[in-house]
């Protein structure tokens, strides 16, 4: 496993430069395999990618926000206590409409899961087949463009108790955040970051911080990598080379903090890419 690891890394590495490269052997032209495009299409076995993308609306000034739809500083559960979907109002739009939720169940084990809103009214509580301990991802799987915004959270839960967050418009979260499963590395290739200035919204500058924490180890977060963008700049792509190793039942979340005079608040966003390889 660990040659096999080693054989695959390096063809990514090389991937990234000689994409598409022709050469010739034996007079016929032979084009290389884009290894990033087998595995997303799933021809190398115990292998997948991840792409993970958030934003926060509105940070503001001298404060510290993770990157994602509910704002603040995302609190992580301790057990699997996110069990049911609802709609924050009811409308007819999001009746009865099929919502697909990833995340982790209380073994760390990866579980999608489909539950439709309540069709009488969708701000009812609908229980989730599977309770999970982490979710960091829901989509809308209709077509149908949500008018309200769909939460996941515990039982008779409010919006500051919601895990996930599909704000209206958008059809599914926007976190960056991520829960390595169990049986699972990560390889972390790349984190970006930017921030959208407004007429309203001039920060002088952006700090963002990418943190993990090793859960099966009981640790806190740590700083992996910190970057910072000033007033108007753009923003960045950070590449790993070689990547970053994440075990499983790592939590990852990249936060921003805002500098700046009175409401010179942000609207950041940031996202990163993961390579999953089995480890069983």
């Amino acid at each position: 496993m660990v040659k096999k690891l080693s054989i695959i890394l390096s063809l990514l590495l090389v991937s990234s430069v000689c994409f598409a490269q022709e050469t010739s052997i034996g007079g016929k032209t032979s084009i290389p395999k884009d290894i990033n495009l087998e595995i997303s299409i799933g021809n190398i076995a115990g292998y997948s990618s991840v792409n993970k993308f958030g934003e926060n609306p509105d940070i503001e000034v001298g404060t510290t926000e993770d990157l994602w739809d509910g704002g603040g500083t995302y609190s992580f559960p301790t057990s699997d206590t996110v069990t049911h979907i609802r709609s924050a109002v009811n409308s007819a739009d999001t009746r009865g409409k099929t919502i697909e939720v990833q995340g982790l169940n209380a073994n760390w084990d990866l579980v999608v899961q489909t539950k439709a809103t309540d069709g009488s009214d969708s701000t009812t509580e609908v229980e989730l087949d599977t309770a999970l301990r982490r979710v960091f991802r829901m989509k809308v799987l209709e077509n149908t463009v949500m008018d309200e915004d769909i939460w996941a959270g515990d039982d008779d839960f409010l919006v500051g108790d919601a895990k996930a967050i599909i704000q209206a418009g958008n059809n599914q979260t926007l976190m960056a955040i991520y829960t390595v499963p169990n049986g699972k590395t990560a390889y972390m290739t790349q984190y970006y970051c930017d921030n959208i200035p407004t007429a309203t919204k001039q920060a002088d500058s952006v700090e963002f911080k990418l943190w993990v924490a090793d859960r099966a180890n009981s640790y806190e977060f740590q700083l992996k990598n910190s970057r910072g963008i000033p007033k108007v700049a753009p923003g960045f792509i950070h590449p790993f080379r070689p990547y970053m190793k994440i075990t499983q039942k790592s939590d990852i979340k990249i936060s921003a903090s805002v500098v700046g005079g009175s409401g010179d608040d942000a609207h950041p966003h940031a996202g990163f890419d993961l390579i999953l390889v089995d480890s069983n």
